[in-house]
């Protein structure tokens, strides 16, 4: 669930909120004739919750850079991902929390200077690649199984595959950059999902961009629902602490005697 942690001199004082964070992590594999061009991903999301998501909150990034997208609907959950230059990636689609990326956000007609197509329609003109679309009333109408798309940025050879995994996160916000080791206490009262967490070694963190942070886990009680942790968070205000799957930043795991 969502927490914000803020710094004090003489310690960290906890202040829990409602929500939580989610992350869906996206596989995209781009053909060859279409690496380099303009694309844009309408990428289906497994949300535990519709409450979680908000066109601020949500934000992607590949590799430990944002790239630009928006939330297309909350329901049924979609997100668009935009690149000017298309690559086969790992895209994380972070939503429920507070946003680092909100200059990211790529609304049509906002500041990222995104563009819409527009047509009336009267017939279907070849820029257009479609399938099970019919025109009526200068609109287009898309049947079931179909889609319409401009034949700049998209072909029939065109295959998108979406790999698609939830994955609950506790969002763990500082008030100010800190450079080194930050331990705190985690209870039934400011973690919702300590259940979930498996027996600790599941646990792991990264910052904002996805990249592995070093941490350590001091104590977990599930019994008594008490979890002690300490994170480097790298002059990150913002992390995230991910449990109840695998670990994939297992060898970022510190001893602390």
């Amino acid at each position: 669930m969502l927490l914000a942690i803020a710094l004090s001199s003489i310690g960290i004082a906890y202040a829990a909120t409602s929500g939580g964070v989610e992350a869906n992590v996206v596989s995209v594999a781009v053909p060859s004739e279409l690496l380099g061009s303009i694309q844009a991903y309408l990428v289906p999301l497994n949300v535990s919750s519709l409450s979680l998501l908000s066109e601020a909150s949500l934000y992607v990034v590949s590799g430990d850079q944002p790239r630009f997208s928006y939330l297309f609907s909350r329901n049924p959950p979609s997100a668009v991902i935009f690149e000017t230059s298309a690559y086969s990636a790992t895209y994380y689609v972070w939503y429920g929390g507070g946003n680092p990326y909100s200059n990211f956000i790529a609304v049509p007609g906002g500041e990222a200077k995104l563009w819409l197509a527009y047509d009336d329609f009267d017939v279907l003109e070849p820029w257009w690649i479609a399938k099970n679309v019919s025109i009526q009333g200068s609109r287009a109408f898309i049947a079931g199984g179909g889609y319409l798309a401009l034949n700049t940025s998209y072909s029939p050879k065109t295959m998108h595959m979406f790999v698609l995994h939830g994955r609950r996160a506790l969002q763990i916000v500082f008030s100010k950059q800190f450079n080194a080791f930050i331990a705190f206490t985690l209870t039934s009262a400011n973690f919702t999902d300590l259940s979930l967490v498996r027996d600790g070694t599941d646990i792991y963190f990264t910052d904002a961009s996805g990249k592995c942070l070093y941490y350590s886990v001091l104590y977990l009680d599930k019994t008594s629902q008490v979890l002690k942790v300490l994170v480097y968070p790298v002059n990150n205000t913002i992390v995230y602490m991910l449990y109840g799957g695998a670990n994939p930043c297992s060898t970022y795991a510190v001893n602390i005697s």
